[in-house]
């Protein structure tokens, strides 16, 4: 498993997701930005903890390079993508107004 320090992923996430609740909070309407905190724990939780969700869901903890870190992989791209799903539709929203 990996050390719990902070890697580029991690910091990278971060940003995003600061970029995300800037958005809502100065683009759209300021309710927005309750939401998008909301939301933005799910995707956050995946791409920080996708290895250890992984070896939880029942996977063998077979080592690096087993099925657990293969769905952890998923789990973080998934995780990933949901978290650029939200920023884009925050930013249609700030389009529309």
């Amino acid at each position: 498993m990996e050390a719990e320090g902070l890697d580029a992923g991690r910091v990278a996430s971060i940003l995003v997701a600061i970029v995300c609740m800037a958005v809502a909070h100065f683009l759209v309407k300021h309710e927005i930005l309750h939401l998008a905190i909301a939301v933005l724990v799910l995707p956050l939780g995946c791409i920080w903890y996708g290895s250890e969700i992984g070896f939880f869901v029942g996977m063998p903890a077979a080592g690096k390079d087993g099925p657990g870190d293969t769905v952890g992989t998923a789990i973080r791209i998934v995780g990933w993508i949901v978290l650029f799903a939200i920023l884009a539709g925050l930013i249609l929203l700030a389009l529309n107004e």
